[in-house]
């Protein structure tokens, strides 16, 4: 009898141990499907008015490099091209759109194509992380086509296609599109009508008949961070940091950023004092007026700065080495080396004076970026799930839960005995 217990006390912790394991295993992310829940059929999202173009390095954060409104979107080359799709259940879709091309929208924003790694496509139906990411090579130089006789020559039975499915095959590039007509079960697309509810759609075509690719297709898009391979900017110097002109005079900076193979070396460009002295998304520098302006220009990514002062206060080095040469002529002038000691001393108690005065002017004038087409507003790159910290936190429960049986089990042989 005492026997049967412990069998039946061991039974029932299996059974116990066993749902447990099945509980944790079911609520992980991804177990029973590794795609987005937005993969899904019936997922809503609405469309977006905006697209956000944000770069990075690996680990983040994401800076901001472009935001298109729909205005700015029109502005971009357009371009209509059709696409094929085979979905989840085995069905031919055919998609009519209207958009800009990924590669032109890319070069507008100013992002290196050669130096992205991943894709990072953020939809309005995902609350955290992204809806799906892709390699560089997966979207951009795989090989990738429009089969127009797909539908027509498609075998619903066995899901496969037919002969002839791949006549007529068609290059396609990726594109992001404003406007669509997504068919289910038609031979053809159909460009008279268009739809902007699922605003904005990455589409890009199959690599062969074969591959169930709709899912890729994400939708309500309204930001795309793109991860850079190679190094973030650890250093930016302008080549000249004091400038002394008269009024309607120009000057060109030149940023200098280090390290030479920082692969993502956008800067901006500000004016502390823009009734004093402008400065252009390329570093010319206009005076306008009387007073002392300092220009700042600050890199996208990391945020670095450096600065060049427009008719202020000579810097302290330039300052050093004109009051070293004055002092050698004032000896050769007959000076003595006190004398000009003292005069060398008053120089730079007069322009520490002026250093404050200046200091306090420059606090009070407003700072102003001028509207370009970049934005280096760092953003927090959104957190992912740690999964290895999810496997040890179960790896934990489980060995505490043997512990704890075994323990149990040889409790209940000690009181049966």
């Amino acid at each position: 009898m005492p026997v049967q217990v412990c069998r039946a006390h061991s039974g029932l912790i299996r059974f116990i141990m066993f749902i447990l394991i099945a509980v944790i295993l079911l609520s992980l992310p991804g177990f029973i499907d590794p795609h987005p829940a937005s993969a899904v059929c019936g997922s809503t999202g609405v469309p977006s008015d905006t697209l956000t173009i944000k770069v990075g390095y690996f680990g983040g954060p994401y800076y901001t490099k472009k935001v298109y409104t729909l205005t700015d979107f029109d502005k971009l080359p357009q371009v209509q091209q059709a696409y094929t799709f085979i979905d989840s259940m085995g069905a031919i879709c055919i998609d009519a759109a209207a958009g800009v091309k990924l590669s032109d929208l890319l070069t507008d924003a100013g992002v290196d194509v050669n130096s992205i790694q991943t894709f990072y496509v953020n939809t309005n139906d995902i609350q955290f992380g992204w809806y799906i990411n892709l390699d560089r090579s997966e979207l951009l130089d795989t090989p990738r086509f429009y089969y127009p006789n797909l539908a027509s020559h498609w075998d619903y039975d066995n899901k496969t296609p037919r002969e002839g499915a791949l006549d007529g095959a068609v290059r396609v590039e990726p594109i992001i599109a404003y406007k669509d007509n997504w068919q289910r079960y038609k031979a053809e697309p159909d460009f008279s009508a268009f739809d902007t509810s699922s605003r904005f759609r990455l589409l890009f075509g199959q690599k062969d008949a074969t591959e169930d690719n709709a899912y890729q297709s994400a939708k309500w898009i309204h930001t795309i961070e793109i991860m850079l391979g190679g190094m973030p900017p650890s250093q930016v110097s302008l080549d000249q940091d004091w400038v002394n002109l008269k009024v309607g005079s120009t000057v060109k900076l030149t940023a200098n950023i280090d390290p030479e193979e920082a692969t993502e070396k956008s800067v901006t460009w500000s004016s502390s004092n823009p009734e004093a002295a402008i400065v252009d998304e390329n570093g010319l520098v206009t005076v306008v007026g009387e007073g002392t302006a300092v220009i700042t220009v600050t890199t996208i990514v990391g945020e670095l700065t450096a600065t060049c002062v427009v008719n202020g206060p000579e810097p302290i080095a330039a300052a050093q080495d004109s009051r070293t040469a004055g002092s050698s002529e004032s000896k050769s002038n007959g000076q003595t080396e006190e004398e000009a000691g003292s005069s060398q001393q008053h120089l730079i108690d007069r322009e520490l004076a002026e250093n404050v005065v200046y200091l306090e002017e420059a606090g009070e004038q407003p700072w102003r970026v001028f509207e370009m087409s970049a934005d280096a507003v760092a953003l927090q790159r959104q957190e992912k799930d740690n999964v290895l910290d999810t496997y040890a936190a179960i790896l934990f429960l489980l060995l505490f839960i043997f512990g704890s049986v075994k323990r149990y089990i040889e409790y209940a042989r000690e009181v049966a005995m």
